[in-house]
């Protein structure tokens, strides 16, 4: 794992396997770190992008005014959006350096200890100078661009991914192709001119370094080549870790119990999270929908069991001359739309079978 601010901005790698990835020495199922920024609270987000305005705002007014007070703002702003940044996907796996100067606020110390350093990064066209612009961007699009993440990421999967019949890979990488080839229709058609500014944002490449490495399955020890690569901002990292993802069989999934994202792992038609449910003490959403499930079932099996009883008798009547041919197919109807409503929860077992009795 490689961690530097020096050049003010953050940049590390990770290793990538057939199944996991490796961030500092622990695995992790690809797509996990995408999961979990689908399921970051809105509220986060919102906190994350004023702190980092405010930090921005502050920094500029340190380097215009470079007196210790200006320092001594943007320090205390700085280090408010990194303890929220650290916590992020991610972030909150890699080890950081402690101390002073170890957050992205070691920037204002270093700058305030060397006036020539401090000229040269105002000075356009100089090395220092592209770094901070670079830094500046990556840190001032941070909440929008985990924003965005989410927006197009929920938009592809809901649309295109979770009506799927199968849940293997070349399945998802199907939905991918339909939904790319959506998107570049779409954008061919669109003239707004704000739509086309939206959609030319959306990304699909991203810049990375690789590098092969030898690492050792920790179950077996036996070894297998990992790749290394470095990234240079966190949502390239997460574009990555979710269509790697996909290759591997893994989705990010929204529990159809408690609503909140979870990481769908290979290839299984998991529609349920791991989490404690919702007004439960102990039991899962995945016990709770286990239990629904089974419900659900045992109540279509009584349904059609005691609607098959009073559709044998009314074809019964029906053979003997008892009731009409007009008269069946207004009986047979009535007692469908009886079980349509009680499957509906319109009614208990007891007026179910009532109900089917009087007919």
């Amino acid at each position: 794992m490689i961690y530097d601010n020096n050049r003010f901005f953050e940049r590390f790698d990770v290793l990538f396997g057939k199944k996991s990835s490796i961030v500092a020495g622990e695995e992790y199922p690809l797509g996990f770190f995408a999961a979990e920024v689908m399921d970051m609270d809105a509220a986060v987000l919102e906190e994350l992008k004023k702190l980092t305005q405010q930090a921005s705002q502050e920094f500029d007014m340190f380097l215009t005014a470079r007196t210790a007070s200006s320092a001594g703002m943007a320090v205390q702003v700085l280090d408010q959006a990194w303890e929220l940044v650290r916590q992020l996907p991610l972030y909150n796996k890699i080890p950081y350096r402690e101390g002073r100067g170890s957050s992205v606020s070691g920037v204002v110390y270093e700058l305030r200890g060397d006036e020539q350093k401090l000229d040269r990064i105002l000075t356009v066209g100089t090395a220092e100078n592209e770094m901070l612009r670079r830094w500046r961007g990556m840190y001032n699009r941070l909440a929008d661009d985990l924003q965005r993440f989410k927006y197009d990421t929920d938009d592809m999967l809901t649309d295109y991914f979770e009506e799927l019949p199968s849940r293997r890979p070349e399945a998802y990488a199907a939905a991918f192709e339909s939904c790319m080839a959506s998107f570049r229709e779409i954008y061919m058609q669109t003239e707004d001119e704000e739509d086309l500014a939206y959609m030319k944002g959306r990304r699909i490449n991203f810049p990375v370094s690789i590098s092969f490495v030898v690492e050792r399955d920790k179950k077996t020890g036996q070894p297998f080549m990992a790749e290394r690569m470095t990234f240079e901002d966190l949502i390239s990292f997460l574009y990555m870790d979710l269509y790697r993802g996909m290759a591997a069989g893994n989705v990010p999934r929204q529990c159809h119990n408690c609503g909140r994202w979870f990481l769908a792992i290979g290839a299984y038609d998991t529609v349920y999270c791991q989490r404690v449910a919702p007004g439960e003490v102990a039991r899962t959403c995945r016990q709770v929908g286990a239990h629904r499930k089974e419900r659900e079932k045992n109540g279509r099996d009584f349904a059609c069991r005691e609607y098959a009883r009073a559709y044998n008798r009314l074809k019964t009547w029906k053979q003997r001359g008892k009731i009409s041919a007009k008269e069946w197919n207004r009986r047979v109807a009535h007692i469908q739309d009886v079980k349509a409503e009680f499957l509906a929860g319109g009614m208990s077992d007891a007026e179910y079978t009532a109900k089917l009795d009087q007919v």
